[in-house]
């Protein structure tokens, strides 16, 4: 089973690789010069340092940088412009905040994303642990908006935040007198910067229908599904007691609710699932031990497990995608009232193995399906094993391999 999976694993991620493609665009070089090519769209989470782009499908790849491109965009999803000037890249992180007001500026040249494009542009840079907005217009050249958290006065225990931005928005929206009220309550995010540029955009004439080549793509999304199923349970082989053969295969119903949220980035195609799933499991079997007859029986052993894991999704059309997942059961609770495995001759039980209450961390799941039209949703999903015994003493793990039919609610 192990090496099955590694060979499945295998495959997946060259599907992933493949479903990097080349999509229509363009760049301005250095030269100011406009050519339509094909762009690699990987799309970035964080601001690319490069891109790889063709000239055309039977063209060698090239590479664009910031001192070789000033522009570059793939048509009705992104665009990036060249800036070269200053960036404060403090970290945000309360554990790595400076003592300094003032931002810590660093020349640079790196692409930065443009999401409002109008009389006032808006842009932003995403690096790790860091996020920096920046605007111009007809008149002035990128610049940045300031705001950096810090430690007031030194203090570790008192944070403050230099929100300079506040007075460049009045600056930069000094002309219209209705969105002062709205520069003070503005906050510095993507969502409250984006509103006030295209607002004052929106009055500015011939400047009221532009969009962000990112809007569209940038919004997360939450799906719920519903997932019956049933469970093909591996033998269990019962370890650290009395010798014996164990419990054979069995099959048992499970049902769960997929709550699923898709990740703004990356064309949509990375999700994180969590699954609350109610599962069913009874089995028994005869055992010999010295010529004498044995019975182990669970019955009507019942759990909820909740795994919370990382899809990615590989389009094969408009309507059609294949996915896989990879995750762990953060939490496996015992519903049902049996308490433990009962061992019996001839129908006087003489020995009980305690079952486990609750587990934490303690199994993992890997999957693969497909969904049609975002509605339905076939999965072949592996669970590696948990013990259904207290920790101490006896081992019982329980594998299995779900098949899984879901319809998305929503």
């Amino acid at each position: 089973m192990k090496k099955t999976f590694s060979v499945l694993f295998s495959f997946c991620i060259a599907l992933i690789c493949a479903q990097i493609k080349f999509e229509k665009g363009y760049i301005i070089n250095s030269n100011d010069v406009k050519k339509e090519v094909l762009i690699k769209n990987q799309g970035w989470a964080n601001n690319p340092d490069s891109f790889a782009y063709k000239t055309d499908e039977k063209s060698g790849e090239n590479t664009g940088t910031p001192s070789t491109i000033k522009e570059f965009g793939i048509y009705n999803d992104v665009k990036y412009v060249t800036y070269n000037g200053d960036i404060d890249y403090s970290s945000d992180n309360t554990g790595d905040l400076s003592s300094n007001k003032e931002p810590e500026f660093k020349k640079v040249s790196v692409f930065l994303k443009e999401i409002v494009t109008g009389n006032k542009n808006l842009y932003s840079y995403q690096g790790q642990n860091v996020i920096r907005y920046f605007y111009s217009d007809s008149s002035s050249s990128i610049q940045p908006l300031i705001y950096k958290k810090y430690f007031f006065n030194g203090n570790n225990l008192q944070i403050a935040a230099n929100e300079e931005y506040i007075n460049q928005l009045k600056t930069i929206f000094s002309d219209d007198n209705n969105l002062q009220t709205l520069v003070t309550k503005t906050r510095y995010t993507s969502n409250d910067l984006n509103k006030i540029f295209k607002e004052y955009n929106s009055k500015i004439s011939g400047t009221a229908n532009k969009e962000s080549f990112s809007e569209t793509k940038k919004n997360s999304k939450f799906n719920l599904a519903v997932r019956p199923g049933f469970n093909f349970y591996s033998p269990v082989e019962i370890t650290k007691t009395f010798s014996n053969e164990g419990l054979p295969s069995k099959t048992g119903f499970r049902i769960g609710v997929e709550a699923e949220l898709v990740l703004p980035f990356n064309k949509n195609k990375w999700s994180v699932v969590l699954e609350p799933t109610f599962s069913l499991y009874s089995n028994k079997a005869t055992i010999r031990t010295n010529d004498n007859l044995y019975s182990i029986n669970v019955d009507n052993y019942s759990f909820i497990s909740i795994p919370l894991s990382v899809r990615h999704y590989m389009f094969i059309n408009d309507k059609s995608k294949i996915f896989i997942n990879a995750g762990i059961n953060a939490l496996t609770i015992k519903t049902s009232s049996a308490k433990d495995f009962s061992l019996d001759y001839d129908g006087y039980v003489f020995d009980r193995l305690k079952l486990s209450s609750f587990q934490a961390f303690k199994s993992a799941v890997f999957g693969i399906g497909y969904n049609y039209n975002n509605k339905y949703i076939i999965e072949a999903r592996y669970n590696t094993g948990m013990n259904l015994f207290e920790e101490k003493g006896a081992e019982a793990n329980l594998k299995y391999t779900s098949l899984i039919l879901g319809y998305n609610i929503f």
